[in-house]
């Protein structure tokens, strides 16, 4: 009897499972399901206007002097003379004496050579008078055709050649005379000084440095892809006294930041094999001002200019005055991926790959030439590796 309860027991707890089980595979429990939700980025977007620019171009280079050379002189002799503004950063005007060598050698000289002019100068006219006697003698008394020796044409042309000779080497003694003397060749200063009064000098000493004052240079090294941007010629039949493109200089000199202004000149008409740059020579006249000084009335020199003095050798930033294009957008750097492609934000707030062409690009801006309509948003920020199609929530920033 105990033993029939136990197994009708446990044969009610199998069915009871069993229906438990089958219950639970033909009735799973549902479970909410939940929509995933996108939130779009916000990106940071500028918008496209197209403009008139100017494109200069920037550059740098060391202020030379159009001229520079050794003064030498050309003769010998003891330094008996010289001039105060012969000393280093002294200026000179063209034509000033600067040196004086003894002349004593060379006024021998010239009186020595004087001298043998007047002999052959006598010379010659004996013979001239002598020759036209022959000729006398020989109608009065010859028969024939007389020849040259019988007129003293020889001993003539003989005559006429000393002197000659003899007159050129007065003129070359004068000349030695007159390079005791040693001027300046143009308006300059000095860099400096190699010798001292009393000093003999050999031919061909070097007396000191000058350079020319009245006109400076730059060389300005430019890309040949910048060159396009300059309103400059290289051809030979160009006009030489046409300016090319406007330069202002400028740099810190005396504590402050000065400017010049010049214009490029030429060009050096090479590539540089080391750079790949060609070199343009810009020049500015007048750099130490010389023309802007005035006599006041007590006689004391002044001057009305406020443009310090441009120093040889000082290194400037150049600004190249460049032409006008039109239609030009700038963006800033960060808005141009793979150099040559921007993300466009279109009218459904997704993103677009666009192609432009880029006419410059510098550090921190980027100008377009084409490949963008007005109106259009160009993304700046916001994503670093954006994603065709991609809705975004675009910010306008102005530049």
């Amino acid at each position: 009897m105990k033993t029939r309860q136990q197994l009708l027991i446990a044969l009610l707890i199998a069915i009871g499972g069993g229906l438990a089980a089958f219950a639970i595979v033909t009735s799973p429990p549902q479970t909410e399901q939940q929509e995933d939700i996108v939130t779009p980025l916000s990106v940071q977007v500028i918008r496209v206007k197209p403009q008139r620019l100017r494109m200069d171009v920037r550059s740098r280079g060391r202020v030379m002097a159009q001229t520079e050379i050794d003064l030498v002189t050309g003769v010998s002799g003891n330094i008996i003379k010289i001039s105060p503004e012969f000393v280093s950063g002294g200026f000179f005007k063209k034509g000033d004496l600067l040196i004086s060598i003894d002349p004593a050698e060379y006024d021998l000289r010239v009186a020595q050579a004087q001298a043998r002019v007047m002999e052959a100068q006598y010379q010659l006219t004996r013979e001239e008078a002598e020759a036209e006697q022959a000729r006398d003698e020989w109608q009065h008394l010859g028969q024939g055709k007389p020849n040259s020796l019988n007129l003293r044409i020889p001993q003539l042309k003989e005559k006429k050649a000393k002197l000659a000779a003899e007159r050129e080497e007065l003129k070359n003694a004068r000349l030695l005379r007159q390079r005791t003397d040693i001027r300046a060749p143009f308006n300059g200063r000095v860099r400096n000084k190699e010798v001292g009064m009393g000093q003999y000098l050999s031919s061909g000493a070097v007396l000191g440095r000058i350079y020319s004052s009245d006109l400076a240079e730059v060389r300005l090294p430019l890309s040949t892809h910048e060159l396009a941007f300059i309103d400059f010629s290289d051809s030979p039949t160009r006009n030489e006294s046409r300016q090319g493109a406007p330069v202002r200089f400028t740099a810190n000199y005396q504590g402050q930041q000065q400017t010049w202004l010049g214009h490029i000149v030429r060009s050096e008409g090479v590539v540089e094999q080391d750079t790949g740059m060609v070199v343009l020579v810009a020049q500015i006249p007048d750099p130490f001002g010389l023309s802007a000084k005035k006599i006041n009335s007590s006689g004391m020199e002044s001057t009305k200019s406020f443009t310090a003095s441009l120093p040889v050798g000082l290194y400037v930033e150049a600004s190249i005055e460049g032409r006008w294009f039109e239609d030009l957008v700038i963006l800033p750097a960060s808005a141009l991926r793979n150099n040559n492609r921007v993300v466009i934000v279109d009218q459904k707030q997704q993103l677009r790959f666009r192609t432009v062409e880029v006419l410059s690009r510098e550090r921190e801006q980027v100008v377009i030439k084409a490949g963008l309509q007005a109106g259009e948003y160009v993304l700046v920020s916001g994503l670093h590796h954006p994603v065709e199609g991609v809705e975004v929530i675009p910010t306008e920033i102005v530049p």
